[in-house]
């Protein structure tokens, strides 16, 4: 990105990668607000849904994980919420995939939620390094 920065007429406004509590990229998000790069997350409710080849044989899902249940079920909103929420707070643009009238309107909702710094520090503690 900095090479892109350094070599380019014009510098990049967005910087869109994959971002959630499993793969936080938190070195980037910095650079990036240190930069004045908005960064975008996709697959903020985890990447599920790519290739099993890409996929270990072990491996979690996001929106099973046991820490975003429960604050989920404390703020009686649904895991998804809370991811959303999450990203939000961090200062980043979020792009959920979802064709589900419900869902989608679920995920809009998410911006009225407000996660204490208590449940921030607990999601930023589920970080992995993978999708």
């Amino acid at each position: 990105l900095q090479d892109l920065i350094d070599k380019s007429k014009i510098k990049p406004e967005m910087n869109q990668v994959e971002c959630h509590p499993y793969l936080q990229q938190e070195d980037l998000l910095i650079y990036c607000k240190a930069n004045e790069v908005l960064f975008t997350a996709y697959s903020p409710l985890g990447s599920s849904d790519r290739p099993d080849v890409l996929k270990s044989e072990k491996e979690e899902k996001l929106l099973d994980d046991s820490v975003i249940g429960e604050i989920a079920r404390t703020k009686n909103v649904t895991p998804a919420q809370v991811l959303i929420s999450w990203a939000i707070q961090r200062g980043t643009s979020v792009i959920p995939k979802s064709v589900n009238p419900a869902r989608i309107a679920q995920n809009f909702q998410s911006e009225q939620l407000s996660l204490s710094d208590e449940e921030m520090k607990a999601i930023g503690a589920l970080e992995k390094g993978f999708r």
